[in-house]
């Protein structure tokens, strides 16, 4: 009895389709997939065209070096020796292909030597030998020796035409169309040339493809022959017995079908003497080729051809493996010399469209800002004007103003500047001037500069704020005391810095209110916060008698009523 599902989730289980978790059926399987970029393009084209252009060279110097020589000899290139003015063909139609031969002999000459290894093909033109079942009409079984009754694929010409139950040895369309025609070849009409049978059939073939049976002499004489044949398969060669049957070489040059329409077939190799004419192959001159024509094509519009050639380590003439490589190359180059261009060209196009982008995404900046290296002398000065007073309260804040400054220094780094010695008077007026070169980093934008530069004025403005609040008080103090309050002259302290000429450059004098230097900074969110956490820390008890050996300076001026800090 089959178990039943406990509970819905058991059921839902067993009606799930879902895939096993598996790397396969999850699809999990590492994979890799090939990114195509120029760079990993163009090389490729750049070497196939170097490289197959230089092969294509050397195949078809290599194949224009093999002779060549082509004989038709088909309709009137063949006049019968034996009918006047009737060509073989004509002769073997009006025969109605019955067996009847024919002979002709055809002159030709040659202008070149044929030296090395000669051999001598047939050609057939418009001989359709891969048709599908032309193809497949054979049965390979009986050509390998076996006696086994043969594959129906060789219909029509598997049995006997005389209604017997008789396999044809060999049958098929392919054994029955066997090329028989005969060539002999003679120098100046009177020397032969000796030609070999054998050697001219893949050794493959020859051993393990075709075998005789083993009783050949006795078997095939029994067997019928095809229909457009003369004699039985032992009577293709009876001068050997390795050379007959089924492993007749001209036989199995024919079974092994051609692929395309136009073909040539090996018939013969030239043996060379030691003696003669022939020691290094065929010498030029005037040869006599004697034609015994058997084989029709008239009927389906083919032509005959008797060719000699020699060979070379890549074989017979064919250039058009040589020009194809050439032309496989030249294209490759083609290819990579345009995309090369376009790639250059549309790399610049985009680097300029990205720069236009850029500037046009960039706040409107100055010629200095832009042009560092021409400019690079100009300089941005950022001034605080402030009063000091004499005494310890002065060195405090040269300190203070100098640790800021230090702190702006160390985050820009061509930011170069001075503070002026402060004279040692009981009041002074100093305009601390502070002076930048501008910094062009690529990694600090124009925004982030002007950034830190605000955030340095702030914290310079907060401790001059600082100290001035400070003062404030003091002067409130002494105003309820009915003290005076007595300014620095700007021109004393002027000249208390002229032996220092640097300093003489940093230093004004002040000139813009204090009052209008507070209001600007107080439109920064920031740097109300900084001065609110300031004006907490600072000490009230700073009341400190502005004093310098007891002296007031010579030049002062006494105003009452009035802030010390008054800056035209």
């Amino acid at each position: 009895m089959s178990s039943q599902p406990e509970n819905e989730d058991d059921r839902d289980h067993q009606k799930s389709k879902k895939p096993a978790d598996t790397a396969f059926k999850q699809q999990r399987l590492p994979a890799w997939q090939p990114i195509i970029t120029a760079n990993t393009a163009l090389p490729v084209f750049l070497i196939i065209g170097l490289v197959f252009i230089p092969i294509g060279i050397v195949l078809v110097v290599t194949s224009n070096r093999v002779n060549e020589f082509d004989l038709d000899y088909t309709d009137t290139n063949c006049i019968s020796t034996s009918v006047a003015n009737t060509t073989c063909a004509d002769v073997l139609a009006k025969a109605n292909y019955t067996g009847q031969s024919c002979t002709c002999v055809k002159s030709f000459t040659l202008d070149t030597d044929f030296n090395g290894d000669v051999y001598f093909y047939y050609g057939l033109v418009n001989y359709y030998q891969n048709h599908r079942r032309y193809v497949r009409s054979r049965d390979d079984n009986q050509l390998l020796g076996k006696t086994d009754r043969v594959s129906t694929d060789c219909q029509p010409f598997q049995k006997a035409t005389n209604g017997s139950d008789i396999d044809i040895a060999p049958c098929g369309a392919i054994a029955n169309s066997k090329f028989n025609d005969t060539f002999s070849l003679s120098f100046n009409n009177n020397e032969t040339v000796n030609i070999a049978k054998t050697g001219i059939a893949w050794s493959t073939d020859k051993d393990v493809k075709f075998r005789n049976p083993t009783n050949a002499a006795t078997y095939f004489p029994a067997q019928p022959h095809p229909p457009n044949w003369n004699g039985t398969a032992w009577d293709l060669d009876p001068t050997s017995a390795d050379n007959d049957g089924y492993q007749n070489e001209d036989f199995i040059v024919w079974m092994r079908t051609a692929a395309m329409p136009t073909f040539r077939k090996l018939y013969r190799k030239v043996i060379t003497s030691s003696t003669g004419s022939f020691q290094n192959g065929l010498p030029k001159g005037t040869y006599y080729l004697t034609v015994t024509y058997n084989y029709p094509v008239s009927s389906f519009a083919g032509r005959k051809q008797f060719i000699i050639s020699t060979t070379s380590w890549m074989g017979g003439k064919n250039p058009f493996l040589g020009w194809a490589y050439i032309a496989v190359g030249i294209i490759c180059m083609i290819t990579f010399v345009i995309f090369f261009i376009l790639h250059k060209t549309w790399k610049t196009e985009n680097l300029a469209s990205y720069q236009m982008r850029r500037m046009q995404n960039r706040p409107p900046i100055s010629t200095s800002e832009y042009y560092p290296i021409e400019e690079s002398n100009q300089k941005t000065i950022i001034s605080s004007s402030i009063t000091l007073p004499s005494g310890p309260q002065q060195n405090n804040l040269s300190s203070n103003l100098s640790g800021t400054i230090d702190s702006f220094n160390n985050k820009t780094s061509t930011t170069q500047t001075a503070v002026g010695n402060v004279p040692s008077n009981e009041m002074s007026s100093m305009a601390m001037v502070m002076v930048t070169s501008p910094s062009y980093n690529d990694d600090i934008s124009f925004e982030q500069n002007n950034s830190l530069l605000n955030e340095s004025t702030d914290k310079v403005n907060l401790s001059s704020l600082s100290f001035l609040q400070t003062k404030q008080r003091q002067i409130n103090h002494r105003r309820n005391k009915s003290e005076p309050v007595i300014l620095g002259n700007l021109e004393e302290l002027s000249s208390s810095l002229s032996p220092n000429p640097t300093t003489s450059l940093l230093l004004e004098s002040s000139s813009t209110s204090t009052t209008s230097n507070e209001s600007a900074m107080s439109n920064n969110t920031s740097f109300e916060n900084k001065r609110k956490s300031s004006s907490k820390n600072l000490s009230p008890s700073t009341n400190i008698k502005q004093t310098t050996n007891g002296e007031r300076p010579s030049s002062s001026t006494t105003k009452k009523k009035k802030p010390w800090y008054n800056v035209s």
